[in-house]
């Protein structure tokens, strides 16, 4: 955007941008580099064109751009996009296989095993071993690394993916975790805003977050293949590297069983600018300065407000239409707005802080 804008003569003043002396032509920055920033010394550059230094802007001229630009985002949604069905070998750098985990027992490969014995996208697959049934007590992990896409604004995120399951119910299971911040802290897929669901081959609805409270979900038997895919919302100061976290866990089988196996792994992200909430429904005012107020269709129950560094500010639960909430101590800037509604659903949204 800066750059788009330097070669606007139209908007230099809204950027704190003016001129360094130079005669003014055709051109809108100097072709020799002059870069006078911030009361550096002049650079010596050629005279027939005119160019910029950047002088800091006051803090009114940010929150303004901030402002409308999610006005000119209005109806735009934005999309990072990876897909790995283990046949392209451009994509496996994304995975990682811990080696430092003994008896680590994912395998990239053919699976040819009694049940597994066949990939979904033929013919590999990630599997808790290609041949032989897992043993007992083991814990092995890899590991999903996304390419990220860094942006101001917060994200949706949707991870997809087919699995089959054969192990013991319970004892035995798989986890997906995430974690934020290139791996110091990890959570659970299945918990928190994170909205989730199971489908069979046919696309019918074996389990979701609406209807299970469950927090593992790959054990048991699966009948066929099953797909998993989750939705959850981001500050986009954290999208530069999502990671996910598979683990397969064993306690002693009771027969020879083939585990976990997993194919056509799905990630994409997308954002969503304010004015895309329903007409019927209002966050105001925005920009806001000290009472923030919430009306949506369906009651909030609860809330989190996330700065644009990720950190939570405030949260809480409710029971009143609408939710106000006092916001004169939350400091100037873009923040990332995700309520649960009495019905279920999680709507996201922006405000910003004068």
């Amino acid at each position: 955007m800066l750059e788009y804008f330097t070669q606007q003569r139209l908007y230099a003043p809204l950027l704190g941008l003016a001129p360094c002396g130079a005669r003014p032509s055709a051109h809108f920055f100097c072709a020799s580099g002059c870069r006078r920033l911030f009361g550096a010394e002049k650079t010596s550059h050629s005279r027939n064109v005119g160019c910029y230094k950047l002088k800091p802007p006051p803090m009114k001229i940010i929150i303004v751009m901030l402002f409308f630009s999610l006005l000119m985002h209005n109806s735009f949604s934005q999309w990072g996009y990876g897909f790995i069905n283990f046949e392209d070998s451009s994509e496996l750098y994304r995975i990682e296989i811990d080696t430092s985990i003994a008896n680590n027992i994912w395998q990239i490969g053919t699976p040819s095993k009694f049940y597994f014995n066949s990939s979904h996208s033929i013919p590999n697959a990630i599997v808790t071993d290609t041949l032989y049934p897992y043993p007992a007590n083991n814990n092995s992990i890899f590991y999903y690394r996304t390419s990220g896409d860094y942006d101001l604004f917060a994200h949706g995120v949707v991870t997809e993916f087919w699995f089959k399951m054969d192990c013991d119910t319970i004892d035995d299971f798989g986890k997906v975790e995430i974690s934020y911040d290139d791996g110091i802290t990890w959570e659970n897929l299945l918990t928190g805003f994170n909205a989730w669901h199971v489908y069979d081959s046919l696309n019918h609805l074996i389990q979701s977050y609406a209807t299970s409270n469950d927090t593992i979900v790959f054990t048991g038997k699966s009948n066929g293949w099953y797909k998993f895919s989750s939705d959850f919302s981001l500050p986009g100061s954290m999208l530069d590297s999502i990671i996910y976290r598979f683990s397969f866990h064993s306690t002693t089988p009771i027969s020879e069983r083939d585990g976990w196996m997993i194919d056509d792994i799905e990630y994409y992200t997308w954002w969503e600018s304010v004015g895309e909430l329903k007409d019927s429904e209002q966050i105001y005012p925005n920009p806001v300065k000290n009472q923030l107020s919430i009306n949506l269709n369906y009651v909030v129950v609860y809330f989190e407000i996330m700065n644009s560094h990720g950190h939570i500010v405030k949260k809480g639960n409710n029971n009143k239409s609408p939710l106000i909430i006092d916001a004169s101590d939350l400091p100037t800037g873009l923040y990332l707005f995700t309520t649960r509604l009495e019905n279920n659903q999680i709507r996201y949204s922006k405000f910003i802080k004068l």
